[in-house]
């Protein structure tokens, strides 16, 4: 536990002292949630759901996609830099594996995350007038959603050591994610696909607890779904490491 709390202590640091990269990551998730809510992105979710205010179904399922990216993305940074830095070796030698090593660095990123989502929610509040309530249920649906996206974060990660360079993957997972797990309104042939995902059942599961349904079948479902993509992201991880030491990438990266 030690170690992983060293970690996240260096990670959020180095975010810390890198402020421009938070500013600007704070401008691009307001703005592009500012014009989703400009260009009536959401509508659908009033007939669906029964509710007036469809913009607040829209902001707590982009909360959760933020999130998700935030998980996918620092894993996949993460290891480049340390790639690229040369520290990668010293960090494979530690007593614990990199997949449970990294769980600081998503620690730390997911507190970034959770800035910048209570700046963009004010923003929203104040020029929009978008107001939610989060309860515990929504909290545990966003951690354990957050826990099953790292797991997808491993796979892109394991991929990127073993072909080297799949930065611009990275930018089409966050994209295809947005406009195919019900972020935004999405079609149910696409959301029946991309269910498998646990992002597309963490926005079912916190816009139901939010309207008040029963959530406990799809939650159970959420916490199947995202601990078989921890799971096989840990496995794919593992063996790309593995084949990637054989053919070497770790020394010409």
């Amino acid at each position: 536990m030690k170690i992983i709390y060293y970690e996240f202590k260096m990670d959020l640091l180095r975010t810390f002292r890198y402020k421009m990269g938070i500013i600007t990551d704070i401008t691009v998730f307001t703005v592009l949630l500012c014009l989703f809510f400009l260009s009536n992105t959401g509508t659908s979710f009033q007939d669906r759901f029964q509710i007036k205010n469809y913009k607040t179904l829209l902001l707590l399922g982009y909360i959760a996609w933020s999130l998700s990216v935030s998980a996918i993305s620092t894993v996949s940074n993460r290891i480049s830099a340390e790639l690229q830095w040369g520290t990668l070796f010293f960090k494979l030698n530690c007593k614990l594996p990199l997949q449970i090593l990294y769980i600081g660095d998503l620690i730390s990123a997911s507190i970034t995350q959770i800035i910048i989502i209570i700046i963009f929610s004010l923003v929203t509040h104040f020029i929009f007038n978008v107001e939610y309530f989060i309860n515990l249920p929504i909290i545990m649906a966003l951690i354990v959603n957050t826990l099953g996206m790292y797991g997808i974060g491993l796979v892109v990660v394991g991929l990127s050591i073993y072909f080297k360079r799949i930065g611009s993957v990275v930018f089409l997972i966050q994209i295809f994610l947005l406009f195919v797990t019900d972020t935004v309104p999405t079609s149910p042939i696409i959301t029946k696909i991309s269910g498998v995902l646990p992002l597309t059942i963490c926005n079912a599961v916190i816009r139901g607890s939010f309207i008040q349904q029963d959530i406990w079948g799809p939650f159970l479902l959420l916490c199947i779904s995202s601990g078989l993509w921890f799971l096989t992201g840990y496995i794919i991880f593992k063996i790309c490491l593995k084949l990637s030491k054989k053919k070497g990438n770790l020394l010409l990266y």
